[in-house]
C-alpha cells in the first residue's frame, strides 16, 4: 500500500509538471479580423486542432472601420502577444505598414507592430501594396497568405471559357485592395490584348460607396459590349455581389468571381477561386513555423495556395444563354443549384 502511495503520488507530480510545461508552452495569437471571423478563421482553427497546436487566441474585429484601428493597436500593445494575425489589406497595412525600403514617405503606413511577428492573411495584392517586396521571405516581422490567383491565370481562365476581348470592372475606389486588382488587370489586359472598362463605385453623402447605383452601373458597363463582368477582391462588391450578378445576368452579361466569398453568395456565372478555409489552413501554417518551430517570420515565405478551384453555375449559364467551351468542362466544378 505505501508503495502504491508512493507511486500514485509520483505520477500526480509528474502529471502537474507536465501541465505546466504545456501551460509554459503555449502561445497567443492577437487576431485583428475586418469583417469578423469567416471560413478562414474555421480553416484556421481547424488546422490548429488537428496539430494540437496549445494557442490562445485574442480576437478583435474592426468592423469594416479603420477608424477602429488606433484602439486596436492599444490592445496589442497591452495584451503583449506572442504573433499578429492580420486580415485583410487595409487591416495589414494599418498593423504591419509598408515595407520601409518601398514607402514613399514617412508617413506612407508606416509600421506601427515592430517587436511582435506578423502574419497576415487575405491579403489580395502583398507585392502591388508594397507589404513585401516580392513573394517569398520578406526580411522583415512579416509573413503571410495571399488568396488570390495571379491575374494572368484569372484572364486565362475567362478566355478558356470562351472568347475575350473585353472586360468590365466595378470596384470600390476607397479600397486599397481593390485598386490593386484593378490595376494590375488594366496592366495585364494591355499586355495581352483585353481591354479593360473600370467603373469606381460613387460615394453617397457620408462619403460611403453607394450600394443604390449598383444595377446602373451594370447596365452602363454591359452597353459597351464585355464578355464578362469581373467581380475583384473587393469587400464593397463582395457584401452585395447578389445586386451585381443580378442586374448582370438580367443583362445576359456574363460574371467572373475571383473570391470564394463572392462566388459563393450570388449567382456569379464562373469563377476560379482559392477555397478559404485552405487559405486559412496555410495561414496556420506559417503561425505553426513561427511559434512552434522557431523559424524567424522574415524567412518564412508569404505565398499562395497552388490549387484553385475553377467553379462554373451551369444553371446560371443556361438562365443568360453563355455556355462554357467543352474543353472546360474537363476540369471545372459544374455547379446546378436549379436542380
Amino acid at each position: 500500500m505505501r508503495r502504491f502511495a508512493l507511486w500514485s503520488a509520483l505520477v500526480a507530480a509528474m502529471s502537474l509538471a507536465s501541465e505546466a510545461a504545456i501551460a509554459q508552452d503555449r502561445k497567443s495569437v492577437f487576431m485583428v479580423l475586418w469583417r469578423g471571423e469567416t471560413r478562414v478563421e474555421e480553416g484556421f482553427r481547424a488546422y490548429v486542432a488537428e496539430k494540437n497546436l496549445a494557442l490562445d487566441l485574442e480576437i478583435v474585429s474592426l468592423e469594416r472601420d479603420l477608424s477602429n484601428l488606433p484602439s486596436t493597436l492599444e490592445k496589442i500593445r497591452e495584451a503583449d502577444p506572442d504573433l499578429v494575425y492580420t486580415w485583410g489589406t487595409s487591416t495589414t497595412l494599418g498593423i504591419a505598414g509598408r515595407d520601409p525600403n518601398l514607402a514613399s514617405g514617412p508617413d506612407d503606413f508606416p509600421p506601427q507592430v515592430l517587436d511582435k511577428p506578423i502574419v497576415f492573411t487575405m491579403v489580395s495584392q502583398p507585392v502591388r501594396s508594397r507589404i513585401v517586396p516580392e513573394l517569398g521571405p520578406s526580411g522583415r516581422n512579416v509573413t503571410g497568405v495571399s488568396h488570390i490567383i495571379p491575374m494572368e491565370t484569372q484572364l486565362q481562365a475567362m478566355q478558356a471559357y470562351m472568347p475575350v476581348d473585353r472586360v468590365a470592372v466595378i470596384y470600390t475606389d476607397t479600397e486599397p485592395n481593390s485598386v490593386l486588382a484593378v490595376e494590375q488587370l488594366l496592366d495585364v489586359g494591355q499586355e495581352i490584348g483585353i481591354k479593360v472598362d473600370a467603373y469606381p463605385v460613387p460615394l453617397d453623402s457620408t462619403g460611403a460607396p453607394d450600394p443604390l447605383v449598383l444595377p446602373q452601373m451594370v447596365q452602363d458597363a454591359a452597353a459597351a459590349g464585355p464578355q464578362f463582368l469581373y467581380m475583384g477582391p473587393d469587400s464593397f462588391i463582395g457584401q452585395y455581389a447578389k445586386i451585381v450578378t443580378d442586374a448582370a445576368n438580367e443583362l445576359q452579361l456574363a460574371t467572373f468571381a475571383s473570391t470564394e466569398r463572392t462566388l459563393a453568395s450570388s449567382d456569379s456565372l464562373y469563377g476560379l477561386v482559392a477555397p478559404y478555409t485552405e487559405v486559412g489552413r496555410l495561414t496556420a501554417q506559417k503561425v505553426e513555423a513561427v511559434l512552434f518551430e522557431g523559424k524567424d517570420p522574415s524567412e518564412v515565405p508569404v505565398d499562395t495556395l497552388q490549387r484553385f478551384s475553377y467553379q462554373v453555375r451551369i444553371d446560371v449559364a443556361r438562365e443568360i444563354g453563355v455556355y462554357p467551351a467543352m474543353s472546360l468542362m474537363d476540369y471545372a466544378e459544374i455547379i446546378d443549384w436549379g436542380q
